[in-house]
């Protein structure tokens, strides 16, 4: 009688072995999300950090090192992150903006950027915005010191070089008064006026963002707090982006602003600036504006 042939070894060690590649496939992938997770990430911070390579050696002109806006508009603000899309930004970044001062760097449109250098400029950019701050908000809070250029220019004649009240019209600088109202009270009332009680309505000759620096500055007052004139930096800066680019007459704005700021030796460079841009003579008027950047004005 022919013996029967014992399987269940056989059997038994399928069976193991069987279990052992289910549990290892388990394994693998239990682990593969975070595998998959870290090689993103890897990938994530070296696009990161070449767009930053490329954003500091190609952008910071225009947007500013910390992508706060120069002459450019700010890109780390929490409102332009929430509502543009990589896409968007990948398109903006290729192919410029028509009208603008701002280029085409993308390749395919004439650039000197691949898709791929592109595409680390948008990580870099929106790696921003966890803590992007809300430039918009802030923008709306005013700045006083722009709020007291404004004054000594328009309202001191009424209220008083520093607010304390004249016999045409009342005391701004009073803390007291200026707790009874808020900031929309205030914005309304410079934008409408009071003709009835000869204050002008100033909202048809000063910009809402100028109206917000005047509140600023009336709070300042309230807090207690001494304002002081901004310097011709600014101005300086703008002045001499505009003779840049050709536009005699912004130069010429910015300067006489900055030499409204500036005193000393700062004040003479930038008043020969203004004449030598009176009499066209552009070789003069780069080389003064640079000057009086260089120099440290005060009063």
């Amino acid at each position: 009688m022919r013996q029967r042939e014992n399987y269940a070894p056989f059997v038994a060690s399928a069976l193991v072995l069987t279990l052992a590649i289910m549990i290892s496939f388990q394994i693998y992938i239990l682990r593969e999300p975070a595998r998959v997770a870290a090689d993103e990430a890897r990938d994530k911070a070296h696009a990161v950090d070449e767009g930053r390579s490329l954003f500091m050696a190609y952008c910071t002109v225009c947007h500013g090192k910390q992508g706060e806006g120069v002459d450019g508009p700010a890109l780390n603000d929490k409102r332009f992150l929430a509502e543009t899309t990589d896409r968007t930004i990948f398109g903006l970044i290729s192919s410029g903006v028509p009208g603008s001062e701002m280029p085409a760097w993308n390749q395919s449109y004439g650039g000197p950027f691949t898709d791929q250098q592109v595409n680390q400029l948008v990580a870099f950019i929106r790696n921003w915005e966890p803590a992007a701050p809300d430039r918009h908000a802030e923008a709306l809070k005013g700045d006083p010191a722009q709020g007291l250029v404004i004054f000594n220019s328009t309202c001191f004649i009424c209220h008083g070089d520093h607010g304390q009240g004249t016999d045409r019209a009342s005391a701004l600088n009073d803390p007291a008064k200026l707790a009874q109202f808020d900031d929309e009270w205030y914005a309304n009332t410079i934008a409408e006026g009071r003709p009835a009680q000869g204050m002008p309505t100033w909202g048809s000759v000063l910009s809402p963002q100028q109206i917000r620096d005047l509140v600023a500055l009336l709070r300042a007052w309230q807090r207690g707090e001494t304002v002081i004139l901004p310097g011709p930096g600014e101005h300086l800066h703008e002045a001499a982006h505009a003779f840049g680019q050709g536009e005699l007459a912004d130069a010429e704005h910015h300067l006489e602003q900055a030499a409204q700021a500036a005193a000393g030796e700062q004040l003479d460079v930038i008043n020969r600036a203004l004449e030598a841009l009176k009499k066209s003579d552009t070789a003069a008027v780069g080389e003064l504006i640079e000057k009086a950047e260089s120099l440290a004005g005060g009063r």
